[in-house]
């Protein structure tokens, strides 16, 4: 299962701007119940963010005194987080890493792992998922807990076009749009620079494999997790369906 891109990565070139590209400010309200969710079922008191971007989930548990570490296959978006909380007081740190080869001196280290927000999929392999997924359990303390969300893509319908969000900051306009093709899912972003005379426009799509319920949860149980739950969404209020638009699996260690 190959990941593929068409075009350089906004969010690497971008990454500076990707919490206004993201609406990070008007999502992290809402974000921050998902977060309480996580506690309220996980009593946290320490956590691995994999996939932590410029690092707002990270944040929020630290502001919730469970001290946290943020991880992401994207120097710029690490360099980026440590910036942003680079006069923090917070109990949180950020370190580049990838899921596939999480080092060995963190190996117990962390009663919860979340992996929020399809980060995911950016592990392109299935032998790549499950050292993912392994390294998740093995840097997870006896009966740790995982909280995985990603897209259940099979509930987009074939070839159409979905909206994600628009957003404008500064003078600079991000549209974002997702469109399926089988099993692949393509996020297009289109980037205008309404400062620059004439105003740029600069498009990225980034095409990538997904993994169906099935074969996650699959993944899941033969990476040694137990007591697997599926959810629709990220407080654990709706069971997960066949239409619900994301799979959130809660796994044991």
């Amino acid at each position: 299962m190959a990941t593929r891109r068409k075009s350089a990565s906004a969010f690497e070139k971008y990454a500076h701007e990707y919490d206004w590209m993201t609406n990070a400010a008007q999502r992290e309200v809402n974000h921050a119940r998902e977060v309480d969710a996580i506690i309220e079922r996980c009593y946290p008191t320490r956590v691995l963010d994999a996939g932590c971007a410029t690092g707002l989930t990270t944040a929020l548990f630290a502001r919730r005194g469970i001290p946290s570490v943020g991880l992401d296959h994207s120097r710029p978006m690490i360099a980026v987080a440590r910036q942003k909380y680079a006069n923090s007081v917070l109990p949180m740190s950020f370190r580049w890493g990838k899921f596939e080869r999480l080092p060995k001196a963190m190996d117990s280290s962390f009663d919860t792992v979340v992996c929020l927000a399809n980060a995911i999929t950016g592990v392109s392999t299935r032998s790549g998922l499950m050292a993912s997924l392994r390294g998740f359990y093995r840097v997870l303390s006896d009966r740790g807990t995982l909280v995985l969300q990603m897209l259940n893509y099979l509930a987009v319908e074939e070839g159409t076009l979905l909206p994600i969000r628009a957003t404008e900051n500064q003078g600079i306009v991000y549209a974002r749009y997702s469109q399926r093709r089988g099993k692949k899912l393509a996020i297009h972003v289109v980037r205008i620079d309404l400062n620059a005379k004439p105003p740029v426009t600069e498009p990225f799509v980034h095409e990538f494999d997904n993994y169906s319920p099935d074969e996650m949860l699959t993944a899941i149980r033969r990476s040694g997790f137990k007591n697997i739950e599926a959810y629709g969404e990220l407080t654990f209020q709706k069971r997960f369906t066949k239409t619900s638009r994301d799979l959130v699996i809660l796994a044991r260690r």
